[in-house]
């Protein structure tokens, strides 16, 4: 005994018993300490109490389209069909839609069947942006599922709100009845009932004194949606007059002549995708550091601002981006994603050793972007007049091609050594759509079209390359997956590309023989612009909506970002990372982040023991082959779980 306490008095190391048994013990303790926190309580009530609000709406509001349609109604007692006018609807229609089988709209030349673009179009959203964006090292499983949920719950709240737009908008125009805010003749022939405003409707006149110019046109689709709101009151004059009855529902964009109804079919389930686009175009600005219950006020907001901006630009302003929406679709989401990431991302999230990407995940990404180039004819062309549906299609396949040679060489020449940067290969080779997805898609010729995807291209690897570092340098605005490259600037080239073409449309264009001169189809010009008088109105409202975009994307994005960090936050240590909401197998640690300095460590691991071999491929652990005995090896365990979180603060990730 005495012996023992002398060696203890000259300070022999007693080693401690170990704490475990084995190193896999040793590991499933320090998992449990140390488990992210997954969801709040909190924040899965908010998710099921928004998917509960939109059955209720669903359940209360909305009805599913008949099929087989009713056939086109015969004129009634009161219809003349021979003097109806039959003025434009300010609703999108793709071609061949009517509300009725056998009217002349419904026969309309299509490509496509509605089915087949709806599932082209469904996969251009549900597959492609969703991968194209899991190319985090870490973050794939929440990258796509997020991106899913986020689609899932945009499409349900879009379908109501873009057909709550046109009830707005036919609310706008009978205001414009008793003040239509322009100079009209007094001697508009009144009809009875109808001689108490300043502007008296008259939907039966001479189809030679119709007059059109977009403040009139206005004027006329608001007398339908008048005649809608008094045949809801009073269904007997549907009756009578059923030709006027179909005409006010294609107008408005009805289905029925119930007050509080929304209708389900395919076409209402892509303009509810379309607004779905722009919430995933900001989501890809957010990936990696926002709670899905954050993600749920991105997605409310954001489709209401995309709407709310829809309508000012389109149905308002009178600009024409109802193809790919370069700018109200891609230039909107892009920048409402990097107004809300300045306020709602956590500081510094950009240093995270896990905000990049590697070998495996970005092929991932690239799968995803080939799908986006594959599909993206399909999802330009919808909505194009039927005489420009086939040449859109065409007009983006070009100009895919541009931005593609066109990104991928610029990638080599910005990046100084003639290398090829994979952010350009997932990206700049679909700039090309984006650029096309404005009114050029419709006129533009093959070498045109190539042209303004290859300026789109080079625009993105110039962004990618220059202007993402300065806004992460120097603005604090961290864009993860690099929409702003991908979407936003190549948009304001769409954007600048419709203004040039439409600038020397004059009548002779929209009123003459265009099709000789440089189409090879009869462009309808009624259909694609709303300021036809040949007076430069049409370029002037195609250059207001890009400005009016960008402000209204920033406020709403500002506000969406301020309300999301309200309700919650990531810590900084849980950024860009699957275990913070998922379970992964056991392999996600060897994802760690390696220093360039432990190559040498990692070549020596198939030398090693199984407990070293693990140690030195997390890169954190020294002295599990130092020391001896068991003792030895547990407390190099117990290093090796608490080192597995460290990172080098000096690490240097790429922006």
């Amino acid at each position: 005994m005495a012996e023992k306490k002398n060696n203890m008095e000259v300070g022999e190391y007693i080693p401690p018993a170990p704490a475990f048994p084995d190193i896999k013990s040793a590991k499933v303790d320090h998992d449990r300490k140390h488990r992210p926190p997954g969801l709040k309580v909190s924040d899965t009530l908010i998710l099921l109490v928004a998917q509960m609000l939109l059955m209720i709406i669903y359940g209360l509001y909305v009805k599913q389209e008949r099929v087989p349609k009713e056939p086109y109604p015969e004129p009634g007692r009161l219809d003349q069909p021979e003097i109806m006018d039959m003025v434009q609807p300010f609703k999108r229609y793709p071609p061949g839609f009517d509300n009725y089988f056998g009217s002349d709209r419904y026969n309309e030349y299509k490509v496509q069947e509605h089915y087949s673009s709806f599932m082209q179009i469904n996969i251009f959203i549900f597959l492609s942006l969703p991968w194209s964006f899991s190319f985090l090292r870490k973050f794939s499983y929440s990258s796509a599922t997020f991106a899913l949920f986020t689609a899932c719950v945009s499409i349900q709240f879009g379908i109501i709100m873009m057909q709550v737009v046109d009830r707005i908008h036919c609310v706008f125009l009978e205001g414009l009845l008793q003040n239509p805010g322009f100079e009209i003749n007094d001697d508009k022939i009144e009809i009875p009932g109808l001689d108490n405003f300043v502007y008296t409707c008259q939907i039966l006149r001479p189809l030679d004194e119709i007059e059109d110019g977009f403040g009139l046109r206005q004027l006329r689709q608001a007398c339908y949606c008048r005649a809608w709101s008094e045949m809801s009151a009073n269904t007997t004059l549907a009756f009578e007059q059923p030709l006027i009855a179909a005409h006010s529902l294609l107008v408005t964009g009805h289905r029925d002549f119930r007050a509080a109804s929304f209708s389900l079919s395919f076409m209402d389930i892509i303009d509810g995708m379309y607004s779905t686009v722009p919430t995933l175009i900001s989501f890809g600005v957010l990936v990696g550091k926002m709670a899905p219950v954050q993600n749920v006020v991105l997605v409310f907001m954001n489709v209401m601002a995309y709407a709310f901006n829809y309508w000012v630009c389109v149905y308002v302003i009178g600009a024409f981006d109802g193809t790919g929406g370069s700018v109200t679709t891609h230039v909107f989401g892009a920048f409402f994603g990097a107004a809300c990431t300045a306020v709602a991302s956590p500081k510094g999230a950009h240093l995270d050793p896990d905000c990049c990407g590697r070998y495996q995940s970005d092929i991932l990404s690239l799968f995803g972007s080939l799908m986006i180039w594959a599909y993206y004819p399909s999802y330009n062309s919808f909505y194009a007049p039927p005489e420009a549906q086939q040449a859109v299609a065409i007009n983006t396949y070009m100009a895919l091609l541009g931005s593609s040679v066109a990104g991928l060489t610029a990638s080599a020449i910005f990046n100084g050594n003639l290398k090829l940067d994979i952010f350009d290969a997932q990206r700049s080779a679909v700039a090309g759509g984006v650029a096309i997805g404005s009114v050029a898609n419709l006129v533009a010729e093959p070498w045109q079209a190539v042209l303004i995807g290859a300026i789109g291209g080079v625009a993105c690897s110039f962004s990618g390359h220059f202007i993402r570092r300065f806004c992460v340098n120097r603005l604090g605005v961290h864009d993860t997956v690099g929409v702003m490259s991908m979407h936003g600037w190549p948009g304001l080239v769409g954007w600048l590309s419709g203004v040039f073409f439409l600038i020397p449309i004059n009548l002779d264009y929209t009123a003459g023989d265009r099709k000789s001169k440089n189409l090879a189809y009869d462009l309808p010009w009624e259909n694609v612009l709303q300021h036809t008088n040949g007076d430069g109105q049409a370029a002037v409202a195609q250059a207001v909506i890009a400005p009016m975009t960008i402000s209204i994307a920033l406020v709403t994005g500002l506000v969406a970002g301020w309300v999301a960090s309200k309700i919650t936050h990531l810590d900084r240590a849980l950024l860009f990372k699957d275990d913070t909401f998922f379970h992964v197998p056991d392999d996600f640690r060897k994802t760690e982040y390696h220093d360039d300095d432990d190559d040498e460590e990692e070549e020596g691991e198939m030398e090693g023991d199984e407990t070293a071999a693990n140690t030195k491929a997390n890169g954190h652990m020294n002295g599990l082959n130092s020391g001896g005995g068991k003792g030895a090896s547990m407390k190099g365990a117990n290093g090796q779980m608490n080192g597995s979180h460290k990172k080098e603060d000096s690490n240097e990730v790429a922006v």
